[in-house]
């Protein structure tokens, strides 16, 4: 147990008093790029029945494609307040789907006395993220147990707004490719010192969040946030939530997805038209041990959907359907171990 003491003081050094903080460097790997298959076709072909599915009626008209402003984009933003000064950058406007998108991000103390910095275990000190204005196209109506998977796969389940459209999310660099992520439920303090900063670098993988496929081309303003912090030792009164630095930075996807492209809400409709799988999905106690999926996966051309069960013996295991992305066919049905280095995390 002696050894334990050095541990336990560490552990109250940073969640009570917190350390100086510094830049932070990142490693800078060689980043790929998936790209964005051109069509169904380049796909290699499946046992499946390639069957358009009947479901899938238009529910909107054609989008007009968004032109691309002329002229070089802002690749910064810089907000200052209180003697912190706050800049997101981009390494390239605008910023293709598909591919993978740099960020760094700066959070320098340009006062003459400490700044306190207070926040989770993931530790990320300017969240970046943003809301595409085209919503997506909501299929159609489901009842019973697809629309149960519907709702969860869609994230609707517990949500009182309607689904949000296309999110452009920033990810920490070392969780790029990763899938979801969770952090620490511990409060920990950090000290910036006078003229120093916190230097990070996050990741846009070039899809929409949750790995919903490519967004569309257009405008995205992108929103960094720095929260939790004031300046000196001593917490001040009130509540921290408020003490906040916002910075915007307008930027452009292009080589995103256009009409053709089913959205994530029509690809859960093009999986729930085949019998077989919602006969499988009546089979399951959804929401309990399962974890319904949506991903759209670049280097198989298609859509996964289906359900994660994982107290399966002897390990977890994933109930998939593959869904064209333009048509919605149903290509193949997959039944397979879960795999943590190939799947991520739902």
């Amino acid at each position: 147990m002696a050894g334990a003491k050095p541990v336990l003081v560490a552990l109250i050094c940073v969640v009570v008093a917190g350390c100086a903080a510094t830049t932070m460097p990142s490693p800078d790997p060689a980043f790929p790029s998936p790209g964005i298959p051109a069509a169904a076709s380049s796909t290699p072909a499946s046992t499946a029945s390639l069957t358009p599915s009947p479901t899938l009626a238009a529910t909107a008209a054609p989008t007009p494609a968004p032109t691309l402003p002329a002229g070089r984009l802002p690749r910064t933003a810089v907000v200052e307040q209180d003697g912190v000064r706050v800049k997101i950058e981009l390494e390239r406007n605008p910023i293709p789907a598909g591919e993978w998108t740099r960020l760094t991000t700066v959070v320098r103390n340009t006062g003459d006395n400490v700044v306190t910095w207070f926040h989770d275990g993931c530790a990320i000190t300017v969240g970046t993220w943003g809301e595409m204005a085209s919503a997506w196209r909501p299929g159609i109506a489901q009842t019973d147990v697809p629309a149960t998977f519907k709702d969860r796969a869609l994230d609707l389940a517990y949500r009182s707004t309607p689904l949000p459209g296309p999110i452009i999310d920033f990810v920490p660099e070392r969780w790029a490719g990763t899938g979801t992520h969770g952090c620490a439920d511990l409060g920990m303090s950090d000290l910036i010192l006078p003229g120093k900063a916190i230097r990070q670098r996050y990741v846009w993988e070039g899809h929409a969040g949750h790995r919903w496929g490519p967004p569309p081309s257009g405008p995205v303003t992108l929103t960094g946030t720095f929260a939790h912090y004031w300046r000196g030792r001593e917490e001040p009164e009130g509540d921290i939530r408020d003490r906040t630095i916002e910075v915007a930075l307008d930027a452009w996807i292009t080589g995103g997805a256009d009409d053709s492209w089913l959205s994530p809400p029509e690809v859960v409709d093009a999986a729930l038209a085949d019998p077989a799988f919602v006969a499988y999905l009546e089979t399951q106690d959804l929401g309990n041990g399962r974890e319904e999926i949506l991903w759209y996966r670049p280097e198989l051309g298609a859509w996964e959907v289906g359900v994660l069960v994982w107290y399966e013996f002897p390990e977890p295991r994933l109930h998939l359907v593959l869904v064209d992305p333009h048509t919605g066919a149903i290509r193949d049905t997959v039944d397979r171990p879960w795999n943590e280095d190939v799947d991520g995390f739902p």
